[in-house]
């Protein structure tokens, strides 16, 4: 009530003295062009209410918050000027003197005030002014220019005089913070500047039905936000308040320091002014050289709980030893300090330690009691009252008094604790729990006592010392937890959550009832964010994911973050799959709307795997591996969907890692075998040269070259591959040369994927292969597929026209079936195109476009060879061979046969193919239409 009085005379003096300048500036009623009354009243009205809002803080309070008054006082510019918005903010800054008066230096601290308030408005008018009249279009964003001028000019002088000039003036020490806080300032200042325009907007056009609506949202706008202020303060004082044994100290994510307390401040001989804002090493230059600095880093990178046992500090007369745990979280991390060790200067004389005996009552962290066991009656210290939070009174309390205010889960276990202590059974104690205060509050405490004995087995009296260690405690359990949670989005690990699964199996495999679900999500195209806006904005995605799945899910579900962008959910009870189902829909639609992140609004889906509990899973890892399979099998079918697992896509998975397996394995031990298709000239049906083509035979079954390819490039082990290919074609080529000169061979085929084209040492590697063996580099023909080429074509240009100026020759396969590769094909250094078979397919068909035909003519045009493939009959190889192609291989010549098979083939010389077939004659009427044409 007191507050809101001040607050109310405040605001009524503010707006006072407003009026009057008003009119005295001649914007009153009756004085010169006036205003009219209404609108006068709706800027008195904005000034009155931000002034009222404007919670009391010192005359000198750090100047990154926004002040509600803010707002009133650029009203006054964007709709009077620079000097009435200067009258109002003196009027402003005198009446919060007045309201909450500075308490030391008052002259100088109110003079501050006035002259900073004064400066920071003449500062924004001026610049306001300035910036409005150099003919900014008006067109957005221009037309917010001057407002951001403005909310500049003013942060900088407010910071100003708050973190450099009140130092000097009132001899405070410097927090050397000038240049970041007028950063830290603007977006808060920018945000009160936008409500003042839009406001003054309104007043403008007197759309007075609009304000009400207008207000409402801003109010409690406003109360978020000086909410979170005094979140800020309170966890500045939790700190300064915490317990008397540990230093304690936040580091933001960056490393630096954001609280401090007094205990770390005398330990350290580093004022909170000092550290706060700053590095650990840069405000205590002893640490640079600990290993304090870079566990810190080490704990913020990786989200790990780190502890540095050992941390010397240089002190006047000793140095002191610390303990120090590093405990990271979302905001960035605890340190909690403890003293390890202290080594002291000279021995104390024997009357100081008489003293400081006889002031340890006094001055001891811990409260000291002694209890009589005849009276139940406890002597009790100063420290042990303000410790249960009890005001100074008597020394003698009622051990019941003590025991009423134990939480009731605790009391039972310290009464026998000191039952045990007092009957002989435990020499000493040492326990833990929990103590209510008089506010309320729950403290956890430490109790160390033993126990006096005179003659007989029970205990006469019992004595010890009371700690508070909830800080402690707090710290401990989060290193306790740090292993359950994630750090990042704080749901549980991958381990708790398992753990968590494997409970619930065990429970469902018991009962045989009540079916449950573990559903496996991963964001769909989460790298691309990472790599186009950042790390940390994509960690700001997987945090607004977490808080959105949780948002959906069911009392009794859990949440994990497995790795990475993968987030896996227990569905507690599940009645069948149709209701796993709908909780894939509900979790789809849950990431369907935009994430406001990083400054702007981020798309992003999931492909989910659900996977329902079973009888026969022998643990919870089969749960989460049949998950994962549904996932991965959603992901294969377009991404942005949910699969539900089935034993067949199991069996699929099983089966193509057994493949995975055996395919590396071959290629380790060279389990594979070439086979050559025959290339054969149309014109003498003589084999001219072979395609090499790898085969693989798996347990004595064929695979597909169809399947076990592009499994080894995704595998990554295409290239050790292609390479063992190319050299036993090579070698094969030049010993059948050799044996057979007869045969008058030319060339020998390679096909290449696109990864080997980007292999490094590609072209070095085809060097050293033709060098080995002793062959022409003509003799080689590289063949790369059209889509290869398309992936990377200026990459693929440079390499090939290596190559070619080496002297291999580049075939260019399956010519016609890629996409784009036109625009591009005058600048491939290319020797040969091959025409793919499904054109071939369809030459003789009566309606055949005339692609084949086309291909011709290109490849004349650029003057390059053509081979076709795919050949199946007589007919089309004479087709092909009266539009001009020289060669071509398929089953009508031969299939890809082994290398044995080869050697016989050139040894007998024959020719490929049966005899021709005569082509047919075209209709008469046609012919005459050709001599027409021929003729013309």
């Amino acid at each position: 009530m007191q507050w809101c009085v001040r607050q109310a005379a405040r605001a009524a003096a503010v707006a006072a003295v407003s009026a009057a300048g008003f009119h005295l500036l001649g914007f009153g009623p009756g004085a010169g062009p006036a205003m009219p009354a209404i609108t006068l009243a709706a800027v008195l009205a904005i000034i009155t209410l931000s002034t009222f809002v404007d919670p009391p803080r010192s005359a000198l309070a750090h100047a990154v918050p926004m002040r509600p008054s803010f707002v009133g006082e650029l009203a006054v510019l964007f709709y009077v000027g620079t000097f009435p918005m200067t009258l109002v903010a003196l009027a402003g800054a005198a009446a919060r003197c007045v309201a909450d008066p500075p308490r030391e230096h008052r002259v100088r601290a109110v003079f501050l005030s006035l002259l900073a308030a004064a400066a920071s408005a003449e500062a924004a008018g001026a610049v306001y002014d300035v910036v409005g009249s150099m003919g900014t279009p008006l067109t957005w964003p221009w037309q917010a220019m001057p407002l951001a001028a403005a909310v500049v000019a003013y942060t900088v002088i407010a910071t100003s005089f708050t973190d450099l000039a009140a130092p000097r003036v009132l001899g405070v020490s410097s927090t050397f913070r000038w240049p970041l806080d007028s950063v830290r300032g603007v977006p808060s200042h920018a945000v009160g500047a936008a409500v003042a325009a839009g406001i003054i907007e309104l007043v403008r056009h007197q759309a007075w039905t609009v304000l009400p609506v207008v207000a409402v949202p801003l109010y409690f706008a406003w109360v978020a936000y000086d909410a979170q202020l005094d979140r800020d303060a309170e966890e500045v004082r939790h700190v300064e308040a915490s317990s008397p044994e540990h230093g304690l100290c936040r580091v933001d994510t960056a490393g630096r320091v954001t609280t401090w307390n007094s205990l770390l401040a005398s330990w350290l001989d580093c004022p909170a002014p000092r550290a706060i804002g700053r590095w650990l090493n840069a405000g205590v230059p002893a640490l640079g050289s600990s290993a304090l600095p870079r566990a810190v880093q080490e704990a913020l990178g990786t989200g790990t709980v780190r502890t540095v046992p050992h941390v010397v500090v240089p002190a006047t007369g000793r140095a002191r030893v610390l303990s120090v745990t590093i405990v990271p979280d979302a905001r960035g991390a605890l340190l909690v300090w403890s003293e390890a060790q202290a080594s002291a200067g000279p021995e104390p004389t024997k009357r100081e330690s008489t003293d400081a005996f006889a002031l340890a009552n006094e001055g001891a962290n811990e409260g000291l009691w002694v209890l009589d066991e005849s009276t139940r009656i406890l002597q009790v210290s100063a420290r042990w009252r303000e410790l249960l939070g009890l005001p100074p009174g008597d020394m003698q309390v009622p051990v019941d008094e003590w025991f009423a205010r134990v939480h009731d889960d605790d009391r039972a276990g310290l009464q026998q604790a000191l039952e045990a202590l007092a009957d002989g059974t435990s020499p000493t104690t040492v326990h833990e729990h929990r103590v209510r205060r008089d506010d309320g509050i729950y403290r956890r405490v430490q109790v160390r006592c033993i126990a006096a004995r005179q003659g007989g087995r029970r205990a006469t009296r019992l004595a010890g010392s009371l700690a508070d260690v909830t800080e402690a405690a707090l710290a401990i359990e989060q290193v306790k937890n740090a292993g359950a949670r994630d750090a990042l989005t704080e749901l549980l690990s991958r381990s708790a959550f398992v753990e968590h699964v494997a409970q619930r199996l065990e429970s469902f495999k018991r009962q045989r009832t009540g079916r449950f679900a573990v559903i496996h999500l991963d964001l769909d195209r989460f790298k691309v964010v990472n790599d186009s806006l950042g790390h940390v904005v994509g960690d700001q995605l997987l945090v607004a994911v977490a808080r959105r799945l949780e948002a959906t899910l069911r009392s009794g579900d859990l949440i994990a973050r497995l790795s990475g962008d993968e987030f896996a959910v227990m569905l507690n009870a599940v009645g069948d799959e149709m209701q796993a189902n709908v909780v894939g829909f509900r979790l789809q639609e849950a990431l369907k709307a935009p994430f406001p992140v990083g400054g702007r609004e981020v798309v992003t889906s999931a492909s989910i795997g659900i996977a329902i509990s079973r009888a026969d899973c022998a643990q919870a890892e089969d749960l989460m591996r049949d998950s994962d399979t549904a996932m991965c099998q959603a992901k294969a079918k377009g991404k942005a969907r949910h699969e539900l697992f089935d034993a067949d896509t199991q069996g699929r998975a099983q089966d193509r890692l057994g493949l995975e397996s055996d395919l590396r394995d071959a290629v380790n031990s060279s389990g594979f075998e070439v086979h050559y298709q025959p290339i054969v000239s149309l014109t003498t049906r003589r084999c001219i040269g072979f395609e090499s083509l790898v085969r693989w035979n798996r347990h004595g079954a064929a695979v597909s070259p169809a399947d076990f390819i592009p499994m080894a490039e995704e595998l990554g082990i295409i290239e050790p591959l292609g390479t063992w290919v190319m050299q036993q074609a090579c070698r094969k080529f030049v010993e059948w040369k050799q044996r057979f000169p007869e045969a008058g061979l030319d060339c020998i085929t390679v096909n290449v994927s696109a990864r080997q084209l980007v292999q490094q040492g590609f072209i070095y590697l085809v060097e050293q292969t033709v060098e080995q063996n002793r062959m022409r580099p003509a003799d080689l023909r590289l063949e790369i597929t059209e889509t290869a080429l398309m992936d990377a074509p200026q990459f693929a240009a440079k390499v090939l026209g290596e190559l070619r100026e080496y002297g291999v020759q580049i075939y260019l396969d399956d010519f016609g079936t890629g996409y784009s590769s036109l625009s591009h094909l005058h600048k491939l250094p290319v020797d040969a195109l091959k025409i793919d078979r499904s054109f071939v397919r369809g030459l003789l068909t009566p309606d055949r476009p005339a692609i084949v035909e086309s291909i011709l003519a290109l490849a004349r045009t650029l003057h390059t060879n053509v081979v076709a493939e795919g050949i199946e009959d007589e007919r089309q190889a004479i087709e092909l061979e009266r539009l001009g192609c020289r060669h071509a291989q398929g089953y009508y010549f031969s299939r890809p046969i082994p290398a044995t098979e080869v050697e016989e083939l050139l040894a007998s010389g024959r020719t490929l193919g049966a005899m021709r077939v005569p082509a047919p004659q075209p209709a008469r009427a046609t012919l005459l239409k050709e001599v027409k044409r021929e003729i013309a």
